[in-house]
């Protein structure tokens, strides 16, 4: 048979799932789905992808040119993505927490850097897309790694046991690699983090929040998104989250041009400011649900 699973996929590829639904949803990897919303995939497709891949490969630098002005363990991290080699991710994340460095700082001070430098990279054409999409899905794969490995004991009474939490990308926001940071350090916070990902229409996660409303909503936006729809969306989502109670952060360069906020909406700008922002005041009030 020509139509292959994602799991097949995956296994010819040796990605993993997750990998290829990240492709296939950014369109680099073409998909269609089943009338039970499968994602099936045609061996031509997938050999199309292969060459194309192979293809950027051949116009890309042999080795990536070196980044400028990073830290050791920026060059580090940025060097592992390239490379997609996910076991060293998962050893550098661990010997930086060994160090006694909160994930939040790993994010901040090292990871996101080294990404933000392989993403100007490819606007510059120094690395393919290719490349940035290896470095991405290493990452990707990384964090879920390293979700299991989160240490459960020694939390303080303030972090263990804050309730669960959303993540998503509002809308067609497609670039959720830093939502999926933000999940992992609500996790290691203590929340029971659910990740919506990337592409959630406003109106199903508003109904979702009246249905079963968690304690706290976190929305990402990246510089790409589209300033209307991203305030319109954010001010229906306000609104769902006031009526259950729901506390709603929101970060990301895409929700830097929005202003005011909602009155139950918080920005931050960095995630050694989210945990901050969410446990210096304590815990919160008990919520009122009508």
């Amino acid at each position: 048979m020509d139509i292959l699973s994602t799991r097949a996929v995956a296994e010819m590829l040796g990605v993993s799932e997750a990998t290829v639904k990240r492709w296939s949803d950014a369109g680099t990897l073409r998909c269609f789905r089943t009338p039970g919303g499968h994602r099936k995939f045609r061996i031509r497709d997938v050999k199309s992808f292969l060459a194309d891949q192979e293809t950027e490969a051949l116009r890309a630098p042999a080795v990536a040119p070196p980044a400028t002005e990073l830290t050791v363990e920026q060059r580090e991290a940025r060097q592992l993505a390239l490379a997609g080699d996910v076991d060293g991710l998962v050893s550098f994340v661990a010997t930086q927490r060994l160090k006694g460095v909160t994930l939040s700082m790993i994010f901040d001070r090292y990871l996101g850097p080294a990404m933000n430098d392989i993403g100007e990279g490819w606007f510059q054409g120094k690395l393919s897309a290719a490349q940035e999409h290896i470095a991405s899905a290493a990452i990707v794969d990384m964090i879920a790694r390293v979700r299991p490995l989160l240490e459960k004991s020694g939390r303080s009474p303030r972090t263990e046991g804050n309730g669960r939490a959303l993540c998503a990308c509002l809308g067609e926001e497609r670039h959720d690699l830093a939502l999926r940071m933000v999940g992992l350090v609500l996790t290691a916070e203590g929340f029971r983090t659910s990740m919506l990902g990337a592409n959630v229409p406003a109106g199903d996660l508003a109904l979702l929040l009246a249905g079963s409303p968690p304690e706290l909503l976190a929305l990402s936006a990246s510089p790409h998104a589209n300033l209307e729809a991203l305030r319109a969306d954010l001010a229906l989502i306000a609104s769902a989250a006031a009526a259950v109670g729901t506390r709603v952060i929101v970060g990301g360069s895409g929700f830097e041009r929005i202003a005011p906020f909602p009155s139950n909406v918080t920005r931050f700008s960095s995630l050694e400011e989210l945990v901050e922002r969410l446990f210096r005041a304590g815990p919160q009030p008990e919520r009122q649900v009508s």
